[in-house]
């Protein structure tokens, strides 16, 4: 896990196992951009996560990485809690695995 300003990155492993009174104290969560390959380089991944709570409720994007560090945003949901937003982030996030 790391931390960059107000934002959390978490790998996949991690996210799964996300509770709603985390996200709430956490306030941003992403999974990683890039991952460790075996000859210690970094390989961007094909697609990361983040949940964001707002002013207007919880977001909750699945991004693809076009060309690191771009990337475009294929589903984006808005919720009014964590508790509904959760859910939708944590299958997002199996079907990755």
């Amino acid at each position: 896990m790391h931390y960059y300003g107000n934002e959390t990155i978490m790998s996949l492993d991690q996210v799964i196992h996300l509770r709603p009174n985390e996200v709430r104290v956490l306030d941003w969560v992403r999974t990683y951009e890039f991952l460790e390959n075996s000859a210690g380089e970094d390989d961007p991944v094909q697609c990361f996560l983040e949940i964001k709570i707002e002013d207007a409720g919880v977001r909750i994007r699945r991004n693809r990485i076009t060309e690191f560090p771009a990337f475009t945003t294929e589903q984006e949901e808005v919720h009014p809690d964590v508790e509904t937003a959760l859910p939708v982030f944590l299958r997002w996030a199996h079907e990755l695995l």
